[in-house]
């Protein structure tokens, strides 16, 4: 996620409008608006399910491709939807950080995003996990009510999708549709820890190694071991003869190079040849930044305590106005609350003053 830049809607719908090999989040379409977050469908998950279809069709009751067309689009239909629920659970607690998404791209195996991460490492961890988490989640589930149904206990395996030909869940359409969401939730739970781009476990390593190396060089040592995960991933694709792989490498390729292309222009803000000199510099300014962002923060808590403060002490005014006008007992049961409320915290700060010590 991106912390600068131009976020409103209409900024995004701009530069979507014609594809750029240098930006992959401009490969996509629109699909829906979520409140003022745009939701918009990659070429490469497009390009997935085509390939999925496709093979479906073609090798229909071939060993070479298990999946008929029936579970094929069965598989797909749960995959949208896990990687739907994989980003909008992200989007909730992004946006509860204090963070914000105008745009989510959805990919394959998750999303692609653009927008304002939380402040801090620990908010940055949270809500790199969520999206797995709410996946395993759904896994376990899906498993869950196919146990409870009847008996037997699945594996979801994502490579061989033998559970879907076994007699207990075979037999039950209903049964087959939810185990092939949880094998659609199993396979994006495992992907999403991958440390390279698009994947959350980029986003988890950078968090994780932030309080120790700071924000910019956990940023690019982790965009080296996302380097070495996509070649990876490219060569099990070609090994493999695995197209969704290979596309998936590519993908990732494409954002290792939008992230190079970052820290060149970073490096050319900053200033200095020397990336050590950028990380430092960098550091240096973004620990100003959280620094002032800081001190606004107490600013603005202080006058919310002291308009707080004020509240109560024009209720605790018209109170004992009623108490002498009317006695303690013509007060009602909120009124009580708030006096003995009141009361409570003025005697326990009274007994503090009295216990600290004297200069």
């Amino acid at each position: 996620m991106n912390s600068k830049g131009d976020l409103s809607p209409e900024a995004f719908e701009g530069k979507r409008s014609t594809p750029r090999f240098g930006d992959p989040l401009s490969w996509s379409v629109p699909v829906l608006r979520l409140g003022s977050t745009m939701i918009r469908a990659h070429a490469i998950l497009l390009a997935t399910i085509v390939v999925i279809l496709v093979r479906a069709g073609w090798f229909a009751g071939d060993m070479s491709f298990l999946l008929g067309p029936v579970p094929a689009g069965l598989f797909l239909a749960g995959l949208c939807s896990v990687v739907f629920i994989h980003e909008v659970s992200t989007l909730i607690v992004t946006r509860r950080l204090g963070g914000d998404l105008p745009e989510i791209v959805l990919q394959p195996l998750g999303g692609l995003e653009n927008g304002v991460s939380p402040q801090g490492w620990r908010h940055a961890l949270i809500v790199a996990m969520v999206g797995p988490c709410v996946t395993t989640a759904c896994a376990f589930l899906a498993m869950a009510a196919i146990y409870l149904s009847s008996g037997t206990t699945p594996t979801p395996d994502p490579f061989t999708f033998s559970g879907v030909y076994s007699p207990s869940i075979a037999q039950s359409g209903w049964m087959e549709t939810v185990y092939l969401f949880g094998v659609a939730a199993t396979l994006v739970s495992a992907a999403n820890l991958l440390p390279v781009a698009p994947f959350r476990g980029q986003l988890m390593l950078e968090a994780i190694l932030r309080p120790r190396l700071g924000a910019s060089s956990s940023r690019r040592t982790t965009h080296r071991v996302g380097i070495a995960t996509a070649i990876m991933l490219a060569v099990a694709g070609i090994l493999s003869l695995n197209l969704v792989l290979v596309l998936i490498a590519l993908l990732s390729a494409t954002m290792l190079q939008r992230a190079h292309q970052r820290f060149r222009e970073i490096g050319e803000i900053v200033g200095g040849d020397d990336a050590q000199v950028v990380d430092i510099r960098l550091d240096a300014i973004l620990d100003q930044q959280d620094a002032a962002e800081q001190a606004a923060a107490e600013a603005r808590a202080t006058v919310h305590r002291s308009e707080a403060l004020a509240e109560e002490e024009e209720a605790l005014n018209r109170i004992l106005e009623k108490i002498a006008s009317h006695g303690i007992d013509a007060l009602d049961a909120t009124e009580r609350r708030l006096l003995e409320a009141a009361t409570e915290r003025r005697r326990t700060g009274s007994e503090d003053e009295d216990s600290s010590p004297s200069s």
